[in-house]
Order: structure tokens, then C-alpha cells, then sequence
């Protein structure tokens, strides 16, 4: 069994959102997500990054929106009526991301999140936070602050401070 790795112990078990990409199955801290909603078509914005589809109007709020897809470099695939839009709070502003399908909310215990040092090296790299074991099962628990750069912080900020 693994250390837990940093972060993960300070609370005894963990809320993630699972979701789906190509595939996969990810996790992102609860603590992070405001709500999930269902997809919507962005307002594209002219010179964006290829990764920023556009911006929402969310009951009054102006939200930029990613394609996780697309920002993870994973393959291109089309809208489905699963598709959603999970809506993250990343102080100070507000972002949504698309992702294929989400599947649920799981409590995940240390325990249960391998960083060793096996795979130490890769998620540093990839800006994941471990992988999780469950139900024969591997999740990968994406850091989703450090997924954003900080050209993709600036560049919100930006787009926050002409919105307002």
C-alpha cells in the first residue's frame, strides 16, 4: 500500500466527481465543483486558445468554458446528449469544462489513492494528483488547477474583467 500523498491527509476520505474522457474514468475534489449542468453551445470568442470553446451564460453569470478533451490533448468527439458541463469554483473566477458523461460522486480514503513512486514521476508530469483503485477499477484523479497554465489564468482574468 502507498503513502497517502500530500493533501490527502487531512481529511480522512476525500468526495471526488467522476466523469468521463475518451473512455477513461477521471476524478476531480468536490470541493472544487459548483454544479454540473447539461451542455450548452458556448458564444465562441474571436483569438481564443483552441481549448477555450467559447463563454455561457450561466442565470446572469458569465462563464468561460473548456473542452478537458482538448485541453488534455485526448481525441476530438462529438456532442452527445450526455455531454455536460461541470461548473468549477476556482477562486476568484468561475469556469466550466466539458466532459463526456458524469458518472458520480465517490468518497475515496487515502488508502485508496496510489502515488508510489512508480507512478510518482507521471503524475507530476500530468498534472494529476494519484490514481485511484476501486472495483478492480484505475481513476485518475486530475488536479484541475495545475491542468490550468498560467496563460489560461491570465487569460481568464482577462476575459472576467471585460465581462464585468
Amino acid at each position: 500500500m502507498s503513502e497517502p500523498t500530500k493533501g490527502f491527509e487531512s481529511h480522512e476520505a476525500g468526495r471526488y466527481l467522476s466523469f468521463t474522457l475518451c473512455g477513461e474514468e477521471y476524478a476531480i475534489p468536490l470541493l472544487h465543483v459548483k454544479e454540473v449542468i447539461g451542455y450548452s453551445e458556448p458564444t465562441p470568442i474571436p483569438q481564443a486558445p483552441p481549448h477555450f470553446k467559447g463563454v455561457i451564460n450561466l442565470r446572469g453569470q458569465v462563464i468561460s468554458i473548456v473542452d478537458l478533451r482538448s485541453k488534455l490533448k485526448l481525441p476530438k468527439m462529438e456532442v452527445a446528449p450526455e455531454t455536460s458541463i461541470v461548473i468549477l469554483d476556482l477562486a476568484p473566477f468561475c469556469l466550466g469544462v466539458i466532459v463526456d458523461s458524469v458518472d458520480c460522486v465517490m468518497p475515496l480514503n487515502p488508502s485508496e489513492i496510489d502515488t508510489s513512486s512508480d507512478i510518482e514521476n507521471f503524475v507530476k508530469g500530468n498534472h494529476l494528483l494519484g490514481v485511484a483503485k476501486r472495483d478492480k477499477k484505475l481513476i485518475l484523479l486530475l488536479d484541475i488547477k495545475a491542468t490550468l497554465e498560467v496563460s489560461d489564468v491570465k487569460y481568464l482574468k482577462d476575459e472576467s474583467a471585460k465581462a464585468a
